[in-house]
């Protein structure tokens, strides 16, 4: 819950549609912040309160900035397979890889004043390619608040009801695992603790 010294709080997040995404969800709405789910399609997204969908494109920083407005942060669960993009002729030659997602929220975020970055990727698995590389290097030099989170985010199996009522489930269960860790990200988003840092979260 949120309690009398924590403000309510808007996010826009990237990559709902996950098991990770679904965990952040319900803790986000469960402490009584406000989110923006980023998707391809409005239909996808089911409406409750503190929850509303937007459509955007994460590889084009026009669209970024268009979509995060308003926000106070901004979460991309990078490894999602829901991940939107733009569709058919706006798509075509256009990039789709961490590098352009990172120069897409870097140019697109202070466009519009969101000086928050929670950025979550499998970088453990994926640090040698050389557009996770460039992208890691880009952004280590950009003044934006940025955190990188290090977890597995690429599963969509996990509803979030899935996660409301975890009473009874050992600490080895996946939902109690997911949820945790969707924890510790919210607690850094509203009390920041590693600005321009990596973080590291398994299972």
């Amino acid at each position: 819950m949120l309690n009398a010294e924590t403000p309510r709080l808007k996010f826009a997040l990237y990559g709902a549609h996950s098991s990770l995404g679904n965990a952040l969800l319900c803790e986000l709405l469960g402490r009584q912040h406000e989110v923006v789910a980023l998707v391809d399609d409005f239909n996808s997204m089911t409406v409750r309160p503190g929850l509303r969908a937007k459509t955007g494109d994460l590889f084009d920083a026009i669209s970024v900035s268009q979509s995060v407005a308003g926000m106070d942060a901004v979460i991309c669960l990078y490894d999602s397979p829901s991940v939107p993009t733009a569709s058919g002729a706006a798509a075509a030659g256009q990039p789709h890889d961490l590098y352009q997602a990172v120069d897409a929220l870097l140019s697109g975020l202070p466009k519009v004043g969101v000086e928050r970055l929670l950025l979550v990727a499998d970088f453990s698995a994926q640090g040698e390619q050389p557009e996770v590389a460039a992208a890691l290097q880009r952004i280590a030099v950009h003044p934006l608040k940025w955190t990188l989170v290090d977890a597995e985010t690429a599963d969509e199996d996990l509803s979030i009801e899935d996660f409301s009522n975890l009473e009874g489930l050992g600490a080895e269960d996946r939902r109690v695992q997911l949820r945790r860790i969707a924890a510790g990200m919210v607690d850094e988003l509203e009390t920041p603790q590693h600005l321009h840092q990596q973080i590291h979260f398994r299972i």
